[in-house]
């Protein structure tokens, strides 16, 4: 029997609630060359386990891996091992695909061999927008641009060669961020094989990502947050400074790093679990004196790049980062009125587009 054209890898925990309508998603693709599924239970505490095997009990497109709670990026370099399919997609699974979604993707890398193709997505479980093959080809020097625009640091939105993907792996020591340096490496990859590739983004939103449920990586307190977000900022900046992203891109990139990592420290005050205060105001004050802030501190005002938490951060101070994240969060006029306040006092020297 021949190998599929596309398989799906789907990582599985707690996921009671959500499974079937992702599994369901993937099987009703219509795909030339067919479509197949892995799942991989990874020592989920409730029934998903016993769904994905009565998934596999009444469809042979779906297989199934069982493993003990080795967390998420284990579970997709187990899913990806397994694969034996032309192209690999990768899938939440409490998120969906959309009807058509496969074969859109597929359209689109027949059309053009050498292209990275990549989507974007809908949070509208019911998205009324018809899927269609029209896409939009960007040079290499957009990398920048796709994180900007949402479509570079998660892994379900590409259409990967299942062989290339699996040569590279998700990094396991890391509890936040992992997808974006997997994507990086696969990039870098791309690179080496076919210096001249492109990528094509199709203007469809091809997977549906459910947000309405909360307790997501995204959302949960990480105690190492402003160690993870420099050195995966640090691999972003090298790989745009090789693919020679434009000044335009660039500024608004450091600008959003700058914001990701100043309200990561203002959340160490907010959130962190020390018993006592001081040792939040310790570990927030060391995060600020890191290299690597220092660093994209000062190519920011060599690229004359404004932002409100640059004064702040330049100053090392903690209340003034701390009041602009609260107010930000809260929604509070105080937050524009300290951002203009910084403009002001750099005399407009720095830019703010």
């Amino acid at each position: 029997m021949s190998r599929p054209a596309i398989c799906v890898v789907v990582p599985v925990y707690k996921a009671a609630a959500t499974l079937d309508r992702c599994v369901s998603s993937i099987l009703t693709q219509q795909v030339d060359g067919g479509v197949c599924c892995v799942l991989v239970d990874d020592g989920s505490p409730d029934e998903s386990g016993a769904m994905c095997d009565a998934w596999a009990a009444r469809d042979d497109r779906v297989r199934v891996i069982h493993q003990e709670d080795l967390g998420v990026s284990c579970a997709r370099n187990v899913g990806m091992k397994a694969a034996d399919s032309e192209y690999l997609v990768f899938l939440d699974s409490d998120d969906a695909l959309r009807p058509g979604a496969l074969q859109a993707a597929l359209d689109a890398q027949r059309s053009a061999p050498r292209d990275f193709v990549l989507w974007h997505y809908t949070t509208d479980e019911r998205d009324p927008a018809p899927v269609t093959t029209g896409a939009e080809t960007r040079p290499q020097n957009a990398l920048a641009r796709l994180w900007l625009d949402c479509l570079l640091a998660m892994p379900w939105n590409k259409l990967y060669r299942t062989q290339d993907a699996q040569s590279i792996q998700f990094n396991k020591e890391y509890t936040l961020g992992e997808d974006l340096q997997f994507v990086l490496d696969y990039i870098t990859l791309l690179g080496r094989s076919d210096p001249d590739f492109h990528y094509c983004v199709l203007q469809s939103p091809l997977t549906f990502y459910d947000c309405s449920r909360g307790g997501t990586l995204s959302t949960k307190y990480h105690t190492n947050y402003c160690e993870i977000w420099p050195e995966h900022f640090a691999k972003l900046n090298a790989a745009c400074l090789q693919a020679h992203c434009p000044p335009e891109d660039l500024r608004p990139l450091h600008r959003a790093e700058l914001t990701v990592f100043a309200e990561g420290v203002a959340d160490i005050l907010r959130r962190d679990p020390a018993p006592l205060s001081g040792l939040k105001w310790d570990k927030a004050a060391a995060a600020l004196r890191c290299s690597w802030l220092r660093a994209l501190l000062d190519q920011m005002r060599a690229e004359r790049c404004y932002s409100p938490y640059y004064l702040p951060c330049r100053w090392r101070s903690l209340r003034l980062v701390y009041a602009l994240a609260e107010a930000k969060r809260t929604h509070s006029p105080l937050f524009g009125k300290l951002d203009w306040a910084g403009y002001y006092l750099l005399a407009g020297r720095l830019r703010r587009d």
